[in-house]
């Protein structure tokens, strides 16, 4: 277990050995493309606001008083973002902000049969930063992404036949983390590709909201979604 431990450690150190090396080659401004004198190179430097769409998957863990569901959910969601990027040589810098309307949940039987367990997502929210390296004429972006985030939804028991026992509608804050890749198509237009991971704090209910005695509920999602952007 150590030699293995070792052997990443180092191939960790060699790697970002090289990635700091090649950010600081490019220290000089986006790279130069192009023999014409009227080539106007790529850059990702500047505000930019978009649009988005995708789909998403949710899981959630109710832990009841003697036993415990874990149930998934899914569903489509789309929205909106708005940034600033800042480049230096090949690295881009950013911060970003978005809203997604959300019409992922699930429904699940729970521990007892009588009744079904299920959630819904309302929204999701999040506040990132971002940090990319680009290639092919500037106009490719890789991009790793992690910030605060914020879920809106709903909790709900009901019996076999559609009647409400319990209901809690609920906004919980979180954190969320990704990657994806964004494409220039034009000097001020560009396509992205992403995936984000979002994990948020339990949901507690109290005694009588969804269960005649508390409840805990972890709640946490995945997204795939594509999104087109105009840079000013």
């Amino acid at each position: 277990m150590m030699k293995s431990l070792a052997t990443w450690t180092t191939a960790a150190f060699v790697l970002g050995a090289a990635t700091t090396s090649a950010f600081a080659a490019d220290l000089d401004g986006p790279p130069r493309y192009g023999s014409s004198p009227d080539y106007r190179p790529f850059s990702w430097t500047g505000l930019y606001v978009g649009v988005h769409g995708g789909l998403g998957w949710t899981d959630a863990d109710w832990k009841f008083s003697s036993a415990t569901l874990s149930h998934s959910g899914y569903g489509g969601l789309v929205g909106a973002q708005v940034g600033y990027n800042y480049q230096i040589g090949r690295a881009v810098l950013g911060l970003e902000g978005d809203y997604s309307g959300s019409w992922m949940g699930g429904t699940d039987a729970c521990p007892n049969p009588a009744f079904n367990c299920s959630h819904d997502v309302n929204w999701l929210g999040s506040m990132r930063g971002r940090v990319g390296y680009t290639f092919n004429d500037n106009r490719t972006m890789f991009y790793g992404t992690a910030g605060l985030a914020w879920m809106d939804g709903t909790a709900r028991t009901q019996t076999a036949a559609g009647a409400d026992f319990g209901t809690m509608d609920f906004t919980r804050r979180g954190w969320v983390a990704g990657a994806g890749v964004e494409h220039m198509l034009t000097q001020n237009l560009s396509a992205r590709f992403e995936y984000l991971h979002y994990d948020f704090d339990h949901l507690r209910a109290p005694a009588g909201t969804l269960d005649v005695n508390a409840t805990k509920i972890d709640l946490s999602s995945q997204v795939v979604r594509f999104g087109l952007n105009y840079k000013f």
